[in-house]
């Protein structure tokens, strides 16, 4: 008889946090000398800044949700048919137009390959997008940059300590030990 173990699959992605005192939060060069290295790995490569701050669960999880939407980006956009090139967006500085360099900001997120993708589906000489499919690929690339983004902000809290005050008044008392046990369950 086959036994289902669905159950271990959390488990094995997300490892208990060690909850610590709260600390005074690191500032100015001390935060910049401790953040510098988790950031760049995970901007080079997505999951691995968690990985080098040893949140092994949050690592395999973004890397993860970033390669699909990576790869679906690049069906969707690769599919568009008829040989047009266009999809990734690429900043327009000459002359300078806010949305399109906005939205290459945010689709450099995805770290070294932004490269690659603005060559195969997007530069200054390409069409602008054409097709629904190339708009849902370039959005698919888009989020995955933010993504990346997103957990670049969230590296730099968690490494300077910062990530414990953004937490409800609730739980941070809990953490401080302000709260007594016979009164938590009140």
């Amino acid at each position: 008889m086959v036994q289902c173990y669905f159950w271990i699959v959390p488990l094995l992605l997300f490892e208990a946090p060690a909850i610590t005192k709260p600390t005074i939060p690191l500032r100015r060069i001390a935060a910049l000398e401790a953040s510098w290295e988790p950031l760049l790995f995970n901007f080079l490569l997505p999951g691995a800044g968690y990985w080098v701050i040893g949140q092994k669960g949050r690592a395999r999880v973004l890397f993860s949700v970033w390669l699909l939407f990576l790869l679906l980006g690049f069906l969707q956009m690769h599919s568009a048919g008829d040989g047009i090139l266009g999809g990734v967006y690429a900043p327009k500085l000459n002359p300078f137009e806010w949305l399109p360099t906005l939205g290459a900001l945010a689709t450099a997120g995805i770290g070294p390959l932004y490269v690659l993708f603005v060559a195969f589906f997007g530069s200054a000489g390409t069409e602008p997008i054409r097709n629904l499919t190339q708009e849902y690929g370039a959005t698919y690339v888009m989020i995955a940059g933010l993504l990346n983004w997103l957990c670049c902000f969230d590296i730099f809290d968690r490494v300077t300590g910062r990530w414990m005050w953004r937490l409800p008044m609730d739980e941070l008392a809990e953490i401080k030990g302000a709260i007594p046990e016979d009164k938590k369950e009140q």
